[in-house]
Parts: structure tokens; sequence; C-alpha cells
């Protein structure tokens, strides 16, 4: 990624668009709590036979909060803080010499997108597991079924609804800063598709969230969830190849100064 293009970047633009991400990402981890939300995980009364579920009942007592609900919109925050990760190299360049940029950026990329990807391949495989464990539990007629309803049945569509209304429109807002900053920001191909890619995997979040019957919501939620965390290690890997020919040239220069 190449630094902010242009000399007449209207930097107070540029790091509100920074800030912007930077809260799209922590509002994907932590949004739902601000707007009532109640969690996914629901306590049954017996899990074994279901016996005494009352679905109004249930919906107020959590194993544990997951905030926001479900996994889909957490998981939105692997691509969008490859986001975040991006603009912030290029504010990077703001504040440090072209030539220790061009040294450094290449290093920086390599290293956090290896991470990154370590890290999506875990939550990929965390996701997967409890898609397993769902679909299982709801096929398990009639317990199995059962448990799951108490669990999972109960989705907050609407306050995950608001949750993702809010983080639309910050990205519109991100979108319209950066444009301030610099017309040729939208010239960044890499930066706009990846705008374009995590604005995507929100809509069609909220469209299955929408579409699909209240019950099995939660699945179609982890499904996607897991379907984010792939598009995100794709990225990654694409950025951390990209990055090698940078590291390369870093090496190269540095043994020439060194001689």
């Amino acid at each position: 990624m190449s630094p902010a293009p242009g000399g007449d970047l209207r930097r107070p633009f540029f790091v509100a668009a920074v800030a912007v991400a930077a809260v799209v990402v922590l509002g994907e981890l932590g949004l739902a709590g601000l707007v009532g939300g109640n969690p996914v995980g629901l306590v049954p009364v017996d899990v074994a036979t279901g016996v005494g579920v009352d679905p109004a009942v249930a919906a107020e007592v959590s194993l544990g909060a997951t905030s926001p609900p479900g996994s889909g919109i957490a998981y939105l925050a692997l691509v969008d803080g490859l986001l975040l990760f991006t603009l912030a190299l290029l504010g990077s360049s703001m504040v440090i010499s072209h030539r220790t940029y061009g040294r450094i950026q290449g290093i920086v990329t390599l290293v956090v997108t290896l991470l990154w990807v370590l890290a999506g391949l875990l939550t990929a495989l965390l996701a997967f597991a409890q898609l397993l464990l769902m679909i299982g539990l709801f096929v398990a007629v009639p317990f199995g079924t059962l448990a799951y309803l108490a669990i999972w049945g109960f989705f907050p569509v609407g306050d995950a609804a608001l949750v993702l209304g809010l983080l639309l429109v910050l990205k519109i807002a991100l979108v319209f800063l950066l444009v301030a900053a610099q017309q040729r920001f939208l010239q960044v191909k890499g930066l706009m598709a990846l705008i374009a890619v995590s604005v995507l995997l929100q809509v069609v979040l909220g469209l299955i969230h929408g579409f699909l019957p209240v019950p099995v919501v939660a699945i179609g939620d982890q499904f996607w969830a897991l379907v984010t965390a792939v598009v995100a290690i794709v990225w990654a890997l694409v950025m951390l190849i990209g990055s090698i020919p940078a590291v390369v040239n870093a090496v190269r220069v540095s043994r020439a100064v060194t001689d």
C-alpha cells in the first residue's frame, strides 16, 4: 500500500477518518451493550428435557454476554481491523520521512498480516466448531432442538439491526472523510476494495438477520461469521504476499548502506 496520494492532504479530515475506523472496530466488538441488546447465550431451565423453558424468562438470563449479539458483527472486526491498519499505515507517512517509511512499511505489513492470518485461522476454527454444534443440536430432535432453542433461539434481531445501521453510517462517514482529506484516495484501489468488501459483508449479514426465521438466525449469523473470517484470512494473505517485495527492497537498501 502506497502512502497517502498527493501532496495536499488535509490532515484533520484524514485523522478523523482514522478515528472513525477505530470506532467502527470498537463498535463491532462491543456496541450492543450501549443499545440494550440481549446476549445470544440464554440459560435453559432444563437442557436435558426442555421442560419449563420460558422464552420471556430465558431472554433475560445470560450465560455470558456476547456483545454485539451473535458472532457475525464481532467477526466483521477481522476485516475492518485490516482497514484500520491500512489507514494507520498510510497515516504514518505523515509523521515519518518517506525514506524511513519505505524501509519499514513492508516489514510492518509482513509481521502484522502474518499474525492476522494466524488469528484469523484460530477464529475461523472456533466459528466452524460452534456452527457444527449449533446445527448438531438443531437437528437432534427433540431434546437437542429444545436445547438449541433455549440457548440460541431468541436472537435479538432488532438490536443487531440497530448496531449494523450505526456501523453503516460510520462507514459512509469514513468514505466522505477520506474524500474530504484527499480525493485521490478514491484511486487507491486496494483501500477502496477493502471498504467495499467490508460494507458488502455487513449488508449481507443484515439480510441474513432480516430474512431468516428467528429460531435459525443464530445459525445464519454464525455461518456468515465463518465466511467473514475466511475473507479476512484471504485478504491478509494478499497483503502479506504484496509486502514481500518491499521487504526485499528494504533489505537490499540496508545492505547497500552497510557496504
